[in-house]
């Protein structure tokens, strides 16, 4: 009889179990996430990964919430280490992009177009709530200050969609070689914030915004 595996263990081989959906994941696309496939990676049974999952909708599920969870703490850290509140807008911004540039492969998964709803994954629906929250901070920060005018949730999807085009386009390699993907999105954002200003922006504007004032 094979021995019990400790908790230490089991945890272990889900997150290898996990690298090696994310690694698939990016080179073969979904349909290369296969059971079998996994269990050759990590040289196991093919039985093996439903000890840990219930199916390959589980197992990506699984992985996507990982992915959020991290993307959440990163964006948490920057937010805690910025000196104030407008520093703090800026630092998750730019630690949203650090963590897509930094992780491809797990931003690749976060963000696949077919997916099941979320729902029925709790976790992963709890996750994706959580980075969502982090996203909507900055504007909600800068209408408060004044800064920016307007809606500021419909300014964190405006500014959200403009810093994801920019990374899947330079995932899929649509931009010109040279372009300096951080320094796009900044321009992009000045003027996403120069076209949203509120009475305070011309205080702030040259902490805020590159090349402003």
């Amino acid at each position: 009889m094979s021995r019990a595996l400790t908790a230490d263990e089991r945890e272990a081989f889900r997150a290898r179990l996990c690298e090696a959906v994310r690694h698939r994941f990016a080179q073969l696309g979904p349909d290369g996430v296969t059971m079998r496939g996994l269990a050759s990676d990590l040289g196991c049974s093919p039985m093996t990964p439903y000890s840990y999952f219930a199916s390959k909708e589980d197992i990506l599920a699984a992985v996507r919430a990982d992915a959020f969870r991290r993307l959440a703490d990163l964006c948490e850290s920057a937010a805690e280490a910025a000196d104030g509140e407008l520093a703090r807008a800026g630092a998750i911004g730019r630690a949203y992009l650090r963590f897509a540039l930094s992780e491809p492969e797990a931003y690749r998964i976060m963000f696949e177009l077919s997916q099941p709803d979320i729902r029925g994954f709790p976790d992963l629906a709890e996750q994706v709530d959580r980075a969502r929250r982090f996203m909507a901070q900055p504007t909600e920060i800068l209408v408060r200050r004044g800064v920016l005018a307007g809606d500021a949730a419909q300014l964190a999807e405006m500014f959200w969609a403009a810093s994801h085009g920019v990374i899947v386009l330079h995932m899929t390699g649509k931009l010109a070689p040279e372009t300096d993907v951080e320094g796009l999105y900044a321009r992009i954002a000045s003027s996403l914030m120069r076209g949203n200003r509120g009475p305070r922006f011309a205080e702030v504007e040259a902490a805020l915004v590159p090349g402003g004032a």
